[in-house]
């Protein structure tokens, strides 16, 4: 039966079950043991796998080699996104984006409160 279910599925299968993240060398190596097949060269079948998990939107890297599923509670993600300095660029450029309309808006009021300028 686990012969016909793909590494990348197995990989999420066990990440269920065991409900919390896994470093990838552990989660692929029991991928790989489940899957029982022969194996010619370790580091390529473990690349293969990492690549499927890393290509599959149900999982997500954790950080520091450790890989968990989306699906997870937001306060597990949030977490994360916390410690992950790649992630606060977005937020840091959506306030400086609301700041910008703020003043582009306060200008504009300004401007249309004093009509005599313009003519």
């Amino acid at each position: 039966m686990m012969k016909q279910v793909s590494e990348v599925e197995l990989a999420y299968k066990i990440l269920q079950k065991t409900g919390h993240s896994m470093y990838f060398r552990e989660l692929i190596t029991e991928v790989l043991e489940l899957k029982g097949r022969r194996i010619h060269s370790l580091a390529h079948a473990m690349s293969e796998v990492h690549t499927q998990i890393n290509m599959d939107s149900r999982f997500v890297h954790m950080g520091k080699g450790m890989w968990g599923l989306v699906e997870w509670s937001p306060q597990q993600l949030s977490a994360h996104s916390a410690s992950d300095d790649t992630d606060s660029a977005p937020s840091s450029f959506s306030s400086r984006r609301e700041k910008l309309f703020e003043e582009i808006q306060q200008e504009y009021v300004a401007s249309a409160a004093e009509p005599g300028e313009r003519e």
